[in-house]
């Protein structure tokens, strides 16, 4: 059976499998020291790309290949109010409503990543936020290879230190950004890392 979604981007299928089958190579615990401070962003997996199974599964396997931790993963869904508050400030732009009913269409998954320079890796990883200019200027990009319109453009993610603290607490109002800092990032830089696959989160302990 063809998995949903394969039909609409034949490559995905492929590009999938080959990375599961790479995945499952390399089961044990990453280990050694990292060399520099973990930053944290924010990362959306949006509704474009969320309804498509076998790419939201690409994108996670993506995010795993580049390097990044994860620290938190949860799929949801918004309310209407939910992304008119999210996206407050474009409130006076011609895109806003667009973007409001957009956002909140249908299921979207939300991460917590972090890695040295996090906020500037996923945005390269994620390519131009226009989807014609992703796809001349940086089309192995995520944007450039799976973004449909400027609204439609598969991810999200954090523009500085900043919005990426304030957009953790939007998405996960019970994470603590300074006491993971603090308590988990040296932890989680200098000990061993594991892949949780149930849960699909870095842990620092051995999944049972």
């Amino acid at each position: 059976m063809v998995a949903e979604g394969a039909a609409v981007f034949p490559s995905l299928n492929r590009l999938y499998l080959r990375k599961q089958s790479q995945h499952r190579l390399t089961m044990l615990p990453t280990s050694g020291r990292l060399s520099k401070v973990l930053q944290l962003t924010l990362a959306v997996i949006k509704p474009d790309a969320v309804a498509h199974p076998l790419m939201l599964q690409t994108l996670h396997q993506t995010i795993l290949d580049n390097h990044f931790v994860i620290v938190r993963c949860k799929d949801l869904v918004w309310r209407r109010q939910d992304s008119e508050r999210f996206y407050a400030e474009h409130s006076e732009r011609f895109f806003y409503q667009r973007l409001v009913e957009f956002m909140s269409s249908g299921p979207m998954r939300a991460y917590i990543l972090a890695r040295d320079d996090a906020i500037h890796q996923w945005r390269q990883l994620m390519g131009p936020t226009k989807v014609f200019r992703a796809r001349y200027t940086s089309p192995l990009s995520i944007r450039g290879q799976f973004g449909l319109t400027d609204t439609r453009n598969t991810t999200h993610g954090s523009d500085s230190v900043e919005s990426a603290q304030r957009e953790i607490n939007f998405f996960f109002p019970d994470f603590r950004v300074e006491e993971w800092m603090e308590k988990e990032e040296p932890l989680f830089r200098l000990g061993q890392i594991y892949y949780d696959h149930q849960k699909q989160i870095h842990t620092r302990s051995a999944p049972t």
